[in-house]
């Protein structure tokens, strides 16, 4: 196992908290969407933080999008005792992806050849929190899961999730991020197909198509007006409601869409939270 001890010292850690509180510059780097392409390898180098932590925690804390995110960063590093091997944080929070009783995708697939090769890859990373796993076998767990995803017809979005376990996160930390997003898809998407006031093909297609009408018309209308160097978002947004206040049955849709988005980004925070909660509680249990 790779031996990242977190934070160095007391010191650096309670400088770490203090520029995650103010939204400084380790923050803008490491929490934010930067971090999506970013190079997180100062996290590591410069606070000791595992690399499959550094990349779980921009997702898990929607990349800054919420103001809960940084409180929910500062009680993680708190809850961290300086010097402790952090790597099984990450690796834990992965293994709720698929055992979580509410969230969890285990529940999610049938019995049969796809459930078994996901359970497969399953028992390594409960295997790889103990002890190395060779190559050879992460590799092995991944052209099953493969093979089985090509003679399926179903359940394909689950096997996305675990392909994107099925790494050693010592050499592949990245892969942590990758199933933190795909995790996320999928509770977005099952929230959506279970919300109270979904739109019928018709009222999806009209919306679709008017959102598509009145943005193309507001880029061509500004191209005209000036260079695009001058192009403004909130002149962009202000002309776009306008235009859709004008179109009664068109802005019905609209307020009934971001209704509906609300009601999903709240069933979001509500899962986030559950998980954000867990790998604190995760934290207090680590020994310095």
């Amino acid at each position: 196992m790779t031996a990242y001890r977190a934070f160095g010292n007391e010191a650096n850690k309670q400088a770490l908290r203090a520029d995650i509180r103010a939204k400084g510059p380790v923050y803008a780097t490491w929490l934010t969407q930067a971090s999506i392409e970013g190079d997180l390898t100062l996290i590591s180098r410069d606070y000791g933080l595992h690399p499959a932590l550094a990349r779980l925690l921009p997702a898990l804390g929607d990349f800054g999008q919420g103001d809960e995110a940084p409180v929910f960063y500062d009680a993680l590093l708190d809850a961290i005792p300086v010097g402790a091997e952090t790597g099984n944080i990450a690796r834990r929070a992965m293994l709720s992806a698929w055992t979580d009783p509410i969230y969890g995708r285990e529940k999610r697939v049938e019995a049969g050849p796809v459930l078994d090769a996901c359970e497969a890859v399953v028992a390594l990373v409960r295997q790889s929190m103990a002890t190395s796993v060779d190559r050879q076998t992460w590799r092995a767990a991944r052209a099953k899961l493969a093979q089985v995803q090509r003679e399926a017809s179903a359940a394909d979005k689950v096997i996305d999730l675990v392909l994107s376990l099925a790494w050693d996160f010592e050499q592949a930390p990245g892969a942590v991020q990758d199933a933190m997003l795909a995790w996320t898809a999928q509770v977005s998407a099952e929230a959506d197909a279970a919300d109270e006031d979904p739109f019928t093909e018709a009222e999806a297609a009209f919306f679709k198509s008017t959102m598509d009408r009145i943005n193309e018309e507001i880029i061509a209308s500004m191209s005209h007006e000036g260079d695009g160097d001058d192009f403004s978002y909130e002149v962009f947004l202000d002309e776009a409601n306008r235009r859709w206040a004008a179109d009664p049955v068109a802005q019905s849709l609209k307020v009934r869409a971001l209704a509906r988005q609300a009601r999903i980004r709240a069933k979001l925070a509500t899962w986030r939270t559950a998980v954000q909660q867990q790998v604190v509680e995760d934290a207090k249990m680590l020994a310095a």
